[in-house]
């Protein structure tokens, strides 16, 4: 008798316990098994009918049916989540931004120097919608089943995509962006039939504790390591000028935030002293963070650092500086070097606690690393469930690791902005979901989940209402799984057609499993699944040589039986067994043991 690909023998009376995913089972090497019958009894201490059986047992919640389908209600598992991987696919290809870049126009430029629109962007959008698509066909309970093609052609969008980013071609663009588009169209009806996916999480890694207990957002720091503390949750400034720029520091300072963060750049130091000065705030009770932009992008020279610092300070009201940073790792070499001298300078003078950068990757950090006296204690990046730390994330190390490693306290901006890309956090299916459990807003949701990485937050806001609403982060928490859910945005983001990325990201969505990764053993066939094999009636899907007979084969030994057939276009090869089965057609899936992958034949 064969059982899910395994051959297994009994004596009469014996009791076999298996999977019941492998009951229905009429042909064996080609023999029918008319003469044998399978009686099955499903076991389970927690089922109503033989909890007297197992005796007293504490059991969570009641056991469904078999084949009874299972809804959020049931799982009271905290470590169980719904996920939208369909709403996320659907939600992302509506996205105005992307309707602009259907091609390369005056709407959708080629300069992706400001972010926006521009075919990079608009790619890395694609990129998003295809692994979520990619997930929700891996985890669908949906009896609609998708044609493994439907696959090949997400890999080859994927691939199309890499190329591009790879070296940019402008005549590589539309190709990609048509399959695409067609893939969606063909597939939105279904999408629009899914549920969320109930995916169960794994426990991470231990997390830094943040509070819960409503405290004042001024009251909670993170401390640097040369001693500084430095309030985890500040308020950001960024494009905000003027009179606006004076009244909503005035109204965060007000509201108990005590962190502000500006730079040379943003021309409002003026405005931030005022509103300094006019709250009353005692100025020891403050961390105020601004950074060196002219110097660190080469427009002035390092000997001017000085003088601009005294403006710096003259423009913010105060005598010394809490954290001073290079806005930019734009200068190198022997420049780099005095600039990070006269940074030296200002901390033996006492007019700056505390030095850091901001927007460095890890190859910048370790060249600053290896020249610094005084070494920087603090990283502020770009911190978002897309790109966690860099704009162009590293594939072998994050920069929070890095930093985390070298005794430097990271800082994310941008954690609720679409900015320089196109995704919309705020707007996400997946955020909004957690949102939605946790009764908070989806900007209180993502910021919660920087802090819970021991990343301190600088939230800009225009008006109280907001400002408020930002600064209420320590009267809830987010749970393991939901903090993973989040982290696990990035692979969804980053993922390409063949390979699972960032690699320091847990794949907790499975996404390593829909990869194909074509290599010589899958010649003249494409890798579609895996964990599936294809539905074995009615009789007219199966090749005219179904099987092979037995396990124990090669897949080049199963590719030439296919190869060898006109009507065999679809292979199921099982590596733990190397049994194989052969299939004119394979519009329906059912899940598989054993190692199956299913190849759809070129």
């Amino acid at each position: 008798m064969s059982v899910g690909n395994r051959t297994l023998s009994w004596q009469t009376g014996e009791v076999l316990v298996i999977d019941g995913s492998f009951i229905h089972q009429e042909w064996h090497n080609g023999v029918r098994g008319d003469n044998f019958v399978l009686q099955v009894t499903f076991c389970h201490p927690c089922d109503e009918s033989q909890r007297p059986l197992y005796g007293p047992l504490q059991c969570g919640r009641p056991i469904a049916s078999p084949g009874a389908a299972r809804s959020a209600v049931e799982y009271q598992d905290a470590a169980t989540l719904p996920v939208p991987f369909a709403a996320a696919a659907l939600w992302a290809v509506s996205l105005p931004d992307l309707a602009k870049c259907s091609s390369i126009n005056e709407e959708c430029p080629p300069d992706s120097q400001h972010g926006g629109p521009n075919p990079l962007s608009a790619l890395n959008t694609w990129n998003y919608i295809m692994n979520n698509l990619r997930a929700a066909i891996r985890h669908t309970t949906s009896q609609t089943q998708i044609d493994p093609q439907v696959m090949t052609a997400i890999g080859q969008v994927q691939e199309g995509i890499q190329n591009f980013l790879a070296m940019p071609s402008l005549e590589q663009y539309a190709p990609v962006v048509t399959l695409a588009s067609q893939i969606l169209e063909a597939l939105t009806p279904w999408l629009r039939q899914q549920a969320p996916a109930m995916l169960k999480f794994p426990s991470p890694a231990a997390r830094l504790p943040v509070p819960a207990d409503g405290r004042s957002p001024g009251t909670f720091a993170f401390r640097l390591s040369n001693g500084v503390e430095m309030p985890a949750i500040g308020f950001g400034t960024w494009k905000l000028e003027g009179e606006a720029c004076y009244q909503t520091v005035l109204a965060a300072l007000q509201l108990g935030l005590r962190h502000i963060d500006t730079a040379e750049a943003y021309q409002n130091e003026a405005e931030i002293g005022r509103a300094i000065r006019d709250s009353q705030v005692p100025r020891e009770k403050l961390f105020i963070a601004t950074k060196a932009t002219s110097v660190a992008l080469g427009m002035a020279e390092p000997s001017y650092l000085e003088t601009i610092v005294a403006g710096q300070l003259q423009a913010l009201r105060t005598e010394y500086l809490d954290v001073y940073m290079l806005h930019a790792a734009g200068v190198g070499g022997e420049k780099l070097q005095q600039v990070w001298r006269n940074m030296e300078y200002l901390v033996d003078l006492g007019r700056v606690r505390a030095l850091g950068v901001s927007n460095f990757g890890i190859q910048e950090l370790e060249r600053l690393w290896s020249i610094a006296r005084v070494k920087p204690v603090y990283l502020q990046n770009i911190f978002k469930i897309y790109k966690q730390g860099e704009q162009i994330l590293g594939n072998s190390q994050s920069v929070m690791d890095w930093a985390r490693s070298h005794g430097m306290m990271m800082v994310g901006y941008s954690t609720i902005n679409s900015w320089p890309h196109l995704l919309q956090p705020l707007s996400d299916p997946h955020v909004l979901q957690i949102a939605k459990a946790k009764g908070r807003t989806a900007s209180q949701v993502l910021h919660r989940w920087a802090l819970q990485h021991g990343i301190g937050v600088i939230p800009k806001a225009s008006s109280i209402e907001r400002i408020r609403e930002n600064s209420q982060l320590l009267d809830f928490e987010l749970s393991d799984a939901q903090m993973s859910a989040l982290d696990g945005l990035a692979t969804l983001s980053e993922t390409t057609h063949n390979k699972m990325l960032p690699s320091w990201r847990e794949d907790v969505f499975g996404l390593a499993a829909a990869t194909s990764t074509p290599g010589p053993r899958f010649d003249g066939f494409v890798e579609a699944m895996r964990d599936q094999e294809c539905i074995r009636q009615p009789e007219e899907v199966k090749a005219t040589q179904w099987t092979l007979g037995g396990g124990g084969h090669g897949i080049s030994e199963c590719q030439a039986a296919c190869h060898a057939q006109a009507d065999c276009g679809y292979l199921v090869f099982y590596e733990q067994t190397g049994f194989c089965h052969m299939f004119r057609s394979c519009q329906q899936q059912l899940p598989a043991g054993d190692g199956a992958v299913l190849l759809a034949r070129q």
